[in-house]
């Protein structure tokens, strides 16, 4: 029987980034783990190929707490999360009813009119001592 890779294997992937998802709000205070609870994680490339953290915040409010602790957010994913070179924090802009009929476990469909984003690009301990 010949070895066949399971690098392209889709729900391996996937078990794979939820492991870390899941992970992910560990080492930050109580208020900070059940803030980002109430986010939906995940990861898309951007347009440019880079890898992005996305955090979707459910409320406006849940967002700008979030963008005041960004700086240890950003060194979690830097820590925990090689090759990502951006996090992205979004929200649901009010009145929009786009993402109320989307299937939360598949965004993949997320109308991206139904979101307003900010983008952090993640500046690595190498990229610092390089420049």
């Amino acid at each position: 029987m010949l070895f066949q890779p399971i690098s392209g294997d889709r729900s391996l992937t996937q078990a794979f980034y939820q492991a870390v998802i899941d992970r992910f709000d560990r080492g930050f205070s109580l208020s900070t783990q059940a803030l980002l609870r109430e986010c939906t994680l995940g990861f898309a490339p951007s347009p440019d190929g880079v890898k992005t953290f996305f955090m979707i915040a459910p409320t406006l409010e849940a967002a700008e707490q979030l963008i005041i602790k960004i700086d240890s957010i950003l060194e979690r994913v830097a820590e925990l999360m090689a090759g990502v070179g951006q996090v992205a924090l979004c929200v649901r802009p009010a009145g929009s009813e786009a993402l109320e009929t989307v299937d939360r476990q598949n965004l993949e469909k997320v109308p991206t009119d139904c979101l307003v984003c900010q983008f952090f690009s993640i500046i690595c301990a190498d990229q610092l001592s390089d420049r």
